[in-house]
């Protein structure tokens, strides 16, 4: 395509309005990607889970909850969360009872 001077504003000018709107859908999509995406802080999900900042640190530090640390402070995402609560069974929610099935109950009244 052969370009004249006389057709240089006219060229510019779509150029101008082509990149306003590939800027714009760019912007629609990066701002659906952060709405479809809510992130939490330590004291929201204290209040969604409704426990106690003690219990989401404890499980932070066994590694049993999805978390994201940026600058020394605990964020999480809700849909991690909610995948997380999914995910969960009604064993592991059980915390401090374990079964061992080496064990012997040998003259404790138990059959083996």
């Amino acid at each position: 395509m052969e370009l004249k001077f006389e057709d240089l504003p006219h060229a510019i000018a779509q150029l101008i309005d082509q990149n306003s709107l590939i800027l714009t859908r760019i912007q629609e999509a990066v701002a659906s990607d952060l709405g479809n995406e809510e992130i939490l802080t330590l004291g929201r999900i204290c209040e969604l889970l409704e426990l106690k900042r003690q219990t989401i640190y404890s499980y932070v530090s066994k590694g049993k909850i999805p978390f994201h640390k940026r600058a020394g402070k605990l964020y999480f995402f809700r849909q991690e969360i909610k995948e997380w609560l999914k995910g969960e069974t009604k064993d592991s929610l059980v915390e401090g009872i374990s079964f061992n099935p080496k064990r012997k109950f040998r003259g404790r009244g138990f059959k083996k």
